[in-house]
């Protein structure tokens, strides 16, 4: 393969011949890296500092609510057999899917109820998130969590 003699010799005029595809690609580059990087969702951050110990302690103010709002306690524990049962006020139903029912026919009166979860240390995790996702799912919209005031310090 033969080099032309412009480039051998250095013609200056000729110089800009070799850059002007380089500067094309760099620019091309530059084009797709600013559209590439437009349609990210950024992310969200929660501002938050939690202790090393996992347990938050902090007085919570009581809202002042109607009088016709009633908290709803939802207690989950196991039974003998080993199955988890659900205490809701007082009522105690071995089946969750009924209890799913019951929660519906209760946000169908009131969505504004609180919701209160007890849970016990031998539920497991998966059985408590189908609990709340039943309360979310039935449409209420404040779900706590009950917690020992001597647990959290």
């Amino acid at each position: 393969m033969r080099i032309p003699s412009q480039y051998l010799h250095g013609d200056r005029d000729r110089d800009y011949g070799v850059m002007t595809p380089m500067i094309d690609v760099v620019f091309q580059l530059l084009i797709f890296f600013v559209i590439a990087s437009t349609g990210h969702v950024a992310e969200s951050l929660l501002p938050t500092q939690l202790p090393a110990s996992g347990a938050i302690a902090s007085p919570v103010p009581r809202t002042e609510r109607e009088s016709w709002a009633d908290e709803v306690f939802v207690k989950l524990s196991r039974n003998a057999d080993g199955r988890t049962v659900a205490d809701l006020n007082g009522t105690a139903y071995d089946d969750l899917h009924r209890l799913n029912g019951v929660l519906r026919a209760l946000a169908e009166v009131s969505r504004d109820n609180p919701i209160v979860l007890d849970i016990e240390d031998t539920v497991p995790l998966g059985e408590a998130i189908r609990v709340y996702d039943a309360c979310r799912s039935a449409g209420f919209e404040s779900i706590n969590f009950a917690a020992d005031p001597e647990d959290v310090q």
